[in-house]
């Protein structure tokens, strides 16, 4: 009875475990839903920045001398003073059960560190991020939380962005982007991208409208350009943000597939040991009871026999 009570207990346990996977799972579920209508939401606003800064360094490109102003001279990489230097912002996440989420990640970030020979400065999003990369040798400047909701991803934007600004005062010459990418059933895979300076050329192959009027604005080029700049980081660490929290909640929702499934294998196999360890205490209870039947029965009929054997010794 000690040993299926402990089963009873561990089935118990291990019930209680599959519940909160399940609940885990449907809370990865809604929050992948969650970071993709975010993502998707950029859409129309991200067009429209693009486009402006299209017409605006096509301006400038055309024009010998013109570099206009902002968070990083958008056209020229060259450094202000000594040798170049690479900034690296890194959106990982702040908690486990994603797997090799963070560690895949920094592995990707510290191969391209080994491959280039300037000097690197590194910013964290996510502490479980900042540890994985200090194991690759990159000790992260700023360390900074993840947002806990889709609603709060701007605060952690507006965070950075002054840290950009000052990146390009101390020599930063360019602005690399990294970040799980969302990949559907295979969960996310390790993505950069080169935030800052901004190829025109890309920007340029955006597509335009359809209209008879050519594009315009009223403000100085200088100033607009400075907005544009503001508002094309802006969009683009809003995205990779929205899209590694969607990439995180989908490693976990795989981490909780996989748990359930094991869940379930064990609970099979304590349930077959708990069934069979009941059939063999019944059958024991059983025997038990067989036995002392037979031990009455055996005691009673020698009793019979004592007593027949006294009447006829008494008769006699």
């Amino acid at each position: 009875m000690p040993a299926l009570e402990a089963l009873r207990h561990t089935l118990a346990t291990v019930g209680e475990l599959r519940s909160i996977v399940r609940t885990m799972k449907a809370l990865a579920a809604v929050s992948i839903h969650q970071y993709e209508r975010a993502v998707a939401a950029l859409t129309d606003y991200d067009r429209a920045v693009r486009r402006g800064l299209a017409v605006v360094l096509g301006e400038l490109a055309a024009e010998a001398g013109a570099r206009g102003v902002g968070l990083m001279d958008p056209l020229d990489g060259s450094p202000l003073g000594g040798k170049p230097v690479t900034g690296a912002i890194v959106f990982g996440s702040d908690h486990g059960l994603c797997g090799r989420f963070n560690e895949a990640l920094a592995a990707h970030v510290g191969a391209m560190r080994r491959e280039s020979s300037e000097a690197c400065r590194v910013m964290a999003v996510g502490v479980r991020q900042a540890a994985a990369l200090e194991e690759q040798g990159l000790n992260p400047e700023q360390r900074f939380y993840t947002p806990a909701a889709a609603s709060a991803i701007h605060q952690t934007v507006r965070r950075i962005l002054p840290l950009l600004e000052q990146w390009r005062t101390e020599g930063v010459t360019q602005v690399l982007l990294f970040h799980n990418r969302h990949r559907g059933s295979e969960s996310h895979e390790p993505t950069s991208t080169r935030l800052l300076p901004l190829d025109p050329d890309a920007l340029c192959r955006e597509p335009s409208v359809p209209s008879r009027s050519l594009p315009g604005y009223a403000v100085g080029r200088a100033e607009l350009l400075a907005a544009l700049l503001r508002e094309w980081l802006f969009v683009e660490l809003f995205r990779a943000c929205a899209e590694s929290l969607a990439s995180e909640h989908a490693s976990r929702l795989l981490a909780m597939q996989a748990a359930e499934r094991n869940i379930a294998d064990r609970l099979a196999e304590l349930n077959t040991t708990y069934r069979q360890q009941r059939q063999e205490a019944i059958t024991a209870e059983l025997l038990d009871v067989v036995a002392g039947f037979e031990v009455l029965v055996t005691a009673g009929g020698r009793r019979e026999k004592s007593r027949r054997d006294d009447e006829g010794e008494s008769e006699g």
